[in-house]
């Protein structure tokens, strides 16, 4: 699933229970942190932090914080993301084989 937005992203994470949202305000330097560890430590899910004191940004913290988490995020497009690093790595796939990302598009599918 290609996100539009980093939005929907959070949306995605905590509909599938992967995300603690804290509401209170936090203070950026040091506080923020400890909370980020505490939850990595005890649930390993991400953490936004809606309240952060002195900005009128929120925060997102760990959202690749495990592996399950980055095959979650990007479940479908894992595979021609993967094909287009191993490309990098050997340029001659895409010589020998001119249609090699169309075959990575239809394996996405």
């Amino acid at each position: 699933m290609a996100y539009k937005s980093l939005e929907a992203c959070i949306k995605d994470l905590e509909k599938s229970g992967q995300l603690i949202r804290i509401h209170e305000e936090v203070d950026p330097y040091l506080e923020m942190s400890a909370i980020h560890q505490m939850v990595f430590k005890n649930h390993h899910k991400a953490v936004l932090f809606e309240n952060v004191k002195g900005s009128k940004f929120r925060s997102l913290s760990n959202i690749f914080g495990t592996l399950e988490q980055s095959r979650f995020i990007f479940r479908k497009n894992l595979k021609p993301v993967k094909g287009l690093v191993s490309i990098k790595g050997d340029p001659s796939k895409a010589i020998k084989n001119p249609f090699f990302l169309q075959q990575l598009n239809k394996e996405k599918s």
